[in-house]
C-alpha cells in the first residue's frame, strides 16, 4: 500500500476526502472519537474533540489500547452517528461496518479491502462502499505514512477542512508527528507534515530551529542529556556518567547557574558551537560519519507553553503524553492538550505520570538487559533464562523497550529486534504482545514489519500490524514459537 513515488501522489484528493469526512460530521448529532493511547492517538483525540467541541456538538471521546474482536464489536454497536477513529483503523476497515464510520489514521491499510475503482491522478484509494468510503489515510493518496503524516496530521487535516480556525491545533499534530518519530529518518519533518509545520508557525505556536536533536533540551540536566544520547551514540560518552562530567569539565561549561541544573537550552551559543563542534569531532573520529550527520537537525519548540519546561519542547511534550497513556491516564493528557479547565491540576497529574514513567523504564530496561538474546535467521528476540518468552515488563512499553535497547549500542542492528510481554484484554483473557522495532537502514534494505507482524500473527490466530519501522502484535500464549518462525520467513524474504 505504500508509496513514495512524488509523481503518484494525490494531494487535491487527500485534501478533498479531509473535507469530505468533515462535512460528514458536521451533520452529526452525537459524536464519538475513539483514539490510540500513544502521544499520537492523544494528540489526535485532542484535536479532534476540540474541534467538534468548537462547532457545538454532540461529542465524546473514548482510549484504547489495541483494535480486537472485543473493540470491533463495541465500536460497531457505538449508540452514535458518527464514529471517528484516530490514530488506528485502517488496518481493521474491513470488519468495521458502523454506518457513521469516519478513521483518520496514518498506518498501513487493511489489505481486505481491495479498491474497486481508481480515478485519473489517484493512488491506491479504497473506494470502499458506504461508511468505509469516509477514510482518511496519507497510504491511501501516495504518502508514506510512517514519515509524512501522523495520525494527529491526520485528524487535523479534517479539523482544518472543518474550520480553517482549527489551525489553533496544528502545534498538537506537531507533538504528535515528532512523538511518532516522523523527523527521525530525515531530521526533520517532511511531507503533509510541512503544511502543518507551516500553518503552526504562521499563528505563532511552534518554532522550528536547527540544533543538536538529544532528547531533553529542556529539562534534562547537561550530563544525562549526554549520557542518555542515543541517536547517534557517543563514543566514551553515552551511559557513561563520569566520562559525561570530565567531557563537560574539559570544556570549560558550568553545570549549574543560579543554583540550578544548566540544561542545553540554558547554554550560551559559544559554549553550544563548542560542545557540537567536539562532538562531531569524536562522531567522524570514531567512524561514525552517518552518526555526526545525525547529531543536528529541525527541533521544534511550542512558544506558547512555558520555557524550560517539558511541554516547551514538541518531543518532550509527546513523551509526557505518552506516560499518560501507558499508564492508562489518556485522559489527563487529552485535558493538557486542549487546556480544559482542569489544567493545572491534569499538568501535575501528568508531570506524576512521567516521573513514574522514567522510573519504569529505567527498571524494564536493566530488567530485560540481562535477557537472552537469540539469533534466528533475520530477526532476533529476547526471551528468559528459562526459555520463556513474555518477559517481566508491562505490555505498554515492551515496545518502547525494544526500541531503546535496539538504539542503545547493546545489541546489534543488522536485523530487527522482537520482544513480548503478557497482556491482559478487558475479559481479563491473557494473551502474548509482541512488540518489533527496526532501523532506518533495514527498511531501506526492504524490511517492512507492519506487513511482517499482521501476516505472522494471521497465522497463529493473532492480529497484528503498525509501520514498516515498528510493529506490534497480539497473538494467543504458547504460539510465539511458530510466530517467530514465520515472521523470520516473511522478514527474510523481504529483505532478500
Amino acid at each position: 500500500m505504500q508509496s513514495t513515488n512524488e509523481d503518484l501522489r494525490d494531494l487535491a484528493g487527500f485534501d478533498h476526502q479531509a473535507k469530505e469526512i468533515a462535512d460528514f460530521l458536521l451533520s452529526c448529532k452525537k459524536i464519538t472519537v475513539v483514539g490510540h493511547i500513544d502521544a499520537d492517538g492523544i494528540t489526535a483525540t485532542s484535536i479532534a474533540y476540540k474541534a467538534l467541541q468548537e462547532q457545538r456538538l454532540n461529542v465524546n471521546f473514548n482510549f484504547i489500547k489495541k483494535i480486537d474482536e472485543n473493540e470491533i464489536k463495541r465500536i460497531n454497536k457505538l449508540d452514535s452517528d458518527g464514529v471517528l477513529l484516530v490514530d488506528l483503523g485502517s488496518g481493521y476497515a474491513s470488519k468495521l461496518d458502523h454506518p457513521g464510520l469516519c478513521i483518520a489514521d496514518h498506518h498501513e491499510v487493511d489489505p481486505g479491502g481491495h479498491p474497486s475503482s481508481k480515478r485519473k491522478g489517484q493512488v491506491s484509494l479504497l473506494d470502499f462502499e458506504s461508511a468505509k468510503g469516509r477514510h482518511l489515510n496519507p497510504h491511501l493518496f501516495g504518502f508514506d505514512g510512517s514519515k509524512e503524516l501522523s495520525g494527529a496530521g491526520a485528524a487535523y487535516s479534517i479539523a482544518k477542512a472543518m474550520d480553517g480556525r482549527n489551525r489553533t491545533l496544528a502545534h498538537l499534530a506537531i507533538v504528535g508527528a515528532v512523538g511518532d518519530f516522523q523527523d527521525s529518518s530525515e531530521c526533520r519533518l517532511m511531507g503533509l507534515n510541512r503544511r502543518i509545520l507551516d500553518d503552526a508557525e504562521t499563528i505563532g505556536s511552534v518554532r522550528a530551529s536547527h540544533d543538536v536533536r538529544y532528547f531533553g533540551r529542556e529539562s534534562r540536566p547537561l550530563v544525562n542529556f549526554l549520557k542518555y544520547s542515543s541517536d547517534p551514540r557517543l563514543p566514551r560518552l553515552t551511559n557513561e556518567e563520569e566520562m559525561c562530567y570530565e567531557f563537560l569539565r574539559e570544556q570549560g561549561i558550568p553545570l549549574k547557574e543560579d543554583g540550578r541544573w544548566r540544561c542545553w537550552v540554558d547554554l550560551r551559543p559559544d559554549e553550544k558551537e563548542r560542545i557540537v563542534t567536539i562532538l562531531t569531532q569524536i562522531l567522524v573520529g570514531s567512524g561514525t560519519a552517518d552518526g555526526a550527520s545525525r547529531l543536528m537537525g529541525e527541533v521544534y519548540s511550542l512558544i506558547r507553553e512555558e520555557p524550560r519546561t517539558v511541554m516547551h519542547d514538541a518531543k518532550e511534550f509527546a513523551t509526557l503524553l505518552n506516560s499518560c497513556g501507558r499508564y492508562e491516564k489518556a485522559p489527563t493528557g487529552l485535558e493538557v492538550c486542549i487546556k480544559g479547565p482542569h489544567l493545572k491540576r491534569e499538568r501535575e497529574n501528568a508531570l506524576r505520570n512521567l516521573q513514574n514513567h522514567r522510573d519504569n523504564l529505567k527498571g524494564a530496561i536493566e530488567m530485560v538487559r540481562g535477557k537472552e538474546r537469540i539469533v534466528l535467521g533475520s530477526v532476533q528476540y529476547l526471551r528468559n533464562g528459562d526459555g520463556t518468552f513474555c518477559l517481566p515488563v508491562e505490555d505498554t512499553v515492551i515496545g518502547i523497550v525494544a526500541g531503546m535497547l535496539l538504539g542503545s549500542g547493546d545489541i546489534p542492528c543488522d536485523r530487527p529486534l522482537l520482544a513480548f510481554a503478557v497482556s491482559v484484554d478487558d475479559n481479563n483473557i491473557e494473551m502474548t504482545k509482541a512488540s518489533a522495532r527496526g532501523t532506518k537502514e533495514l527498511v531501506e534494505r526492504g524490511l517492512d514489519l507492519s506487513s511482517a507482524m499482521r501476516r505472522a500473527s494471521e497465522s497463529v490466530g493473532g492480529t497484528g500490524g503498525g509501520h514498516n519501522i515498528a510493529a506490534g502484535a497480539t497473538i494467543p500464549p504458547g504460539k510465539e514459537a511458530d510466530f517467530l518462525a514465520e515472521i523470520d520467513r516473511i522478514v527474510s524474504a523481504q529483505m532478500g
